[in-house]
């Protein structure tokens, strides 16, 4: 098999190796030693440093392509130091002389969200250039082999736990292989350097652990960017409303969800059915100066008077396949409480009494939920809705009114 390396992956190795030789063996003179083992990251507002043999191993093992920024400080976890980066995790291991070792955020990330994987292909269904792992018996073949072989392999990845399937990445359908340290992903019509990436498995499990990614001083350290080069600290710009999202905040107290009811499977989001309750009724628009933000990589809500959040909560929005819409909407239909009901093949469902439905793009609401109570755990487990605990789904069909502007986004 010949291996033809991406564009991308040959001008991240060009960038560590120029970025190292800038930083690692060709210090200004006069300059501290504090600022070569200390990099500040102007992207993510984070440092990384040798305090813990970290940024070693970022600059020796292709960090820029292979790791990103960091995106937490060093912070204990499960009795190691550890340090979260977009797409991946060091740790410190004392057990191993202190060795800096990748985390299994694959494995980790797959169990968090409770994915299921299609057991093995039998090896008779194999293309001769796939390889198997007898550790899982799955097999990598094309089109991940190369890259996974040339960014690291086992050391960066570990072996694969899936076979290459379909998933939403976000808004964008991708062919994904998760392995024990990560995912690798191939976006079909990108750009030949961009075809195949790695996973931010990394931003995505510190978000589901509610990890805090406040910047940090960046006092002592050396400024760069994404890729280790060095860039100025950025200067504050005014927006109206605050670009990187705040920390999510105690969220209000939710009482226990009644008796569980498993909902049905379905295709195509609930839409609702014809009622003859009377919906509140007003003009679309919103001069009052409140806003609703749902941020699906959180899995939070944020609602705002102007630019200050006066309430926020968990939610859960649309599973794979029936991800909720991503968008500027606004509410353009309020009902105190109705039967959601719809068919889709030959099943069908019927979902009574669902409270305080506001519906922002179609059949699509934000809602109360009873079914379940696994909000802001990263579950997302709708068809398209965007479920909210009883107690907040009240507090924000009573506050915001028809008009109110949703914006939708990761």
């Amino acid at each position: 098999m010949s291996f033809q390396p991406s564009r991308r992956f040959l001008s991240a190795c060009v960038s560590s190796l120029l970025f190292g030789l800038a930083v690692g063996l060709w210090v200004a003179p006069g300059a501290s030693r504090a600022q070569d083992d200390a990099l500040y990251f102007v992207t993510t507002g984070q440092r990384l440093s040798n305090e813990h043999g970290f940024l070693a191993h970022w600059r020796t093992s292709n960090g820029p392509l292979t790791l990103g920024a960091p995106i937490t400080p060093p912070i204990d976890e499960g009795g190691l130091t550890v340090q979260y980066f977009e797409r991946g995790r060091l740790e410190l291991h004392p057990e191993y002389a202190d060795a800096v070792l990748r985390g299994r955020l694959g494995a980790e990330y797959a169990a968090a969200l409770w994915k299921n994987f299609a057991p093995p292909a039998p090896p008779a269904t194999e293309s001769t250039e796939a390889r198997r792992f007898s550790e899982t018996g799955y097999t990598l073949d094309v089109p991940f082999r190369t890259f996974w072989e040339m960014a690291g392999g086992r050391d960066v990845f570990g072996v694969p736990i899936s076979a290459p399937a379909w998933e939403y990445v976000g808004a964008q359908l991708a062919l994904v292989q998760y392995f024990e340290r990560g995912r690798l992903e191939q976006y079909p019509g990108a750009a030949p350097d961009a075809a195949i990436q790695i996973g931010a498995l990394g931003r995505d499990l510190a978000l589901l652990r509610g990890l805090s990614t406040s910047p940090v001083d960046p006092a002592g350290a050396l400024t760069v960017d994404t890729l280790g080069q060095p860039a100025p600290l950025p200067q504050p710009i005014a927006v109206d409303l605050p670009a990187p999202m705040p920390a999510p905040t105690t969220a209000p107290s939710v009482a226990a969800p009644p008796t569980v009811v498993q909902p049905k499977t379905a295709t195509a989001p609930p839409q609702p059915e014809a009622s003859t309750a009377t919906p509140d009724a007003a003009p679309l628009a919103s001069n009052s100066g409140k806003s609703i933000i749902v941020d699906l990589s959180a899995q939070w809500l944020y609602a705002y008077n102007g630019a200050t959040i006066v309430f926020d909560a968990p939610v859960s929005t649309g599973r794979d396949g029936f991800n909720t819409p991503v968008g500027r909407f606004a509410i353009y239909y309020k009902i105190r409480s109705q039967t959601m009901r719809g068919c889709a093949g030959d099943q069908c469902w019927t979902v009574p009494n669902v409270p305080n439905a506001m519906y922002i793009v179609g059949g699509v609401a934000l809602h109360g939920t009873y079914w379940h109570n696994r909000f802001g755990s990263g579950a997302r487990l709708s068809h398209g809705c965007v479920n909210l605990p009883l107690d907040a789904a009240t507090w924000l069909y009573a506050w915001a009114p028809l008009g109110t502007p949703v914006t939708v986004r990761w």
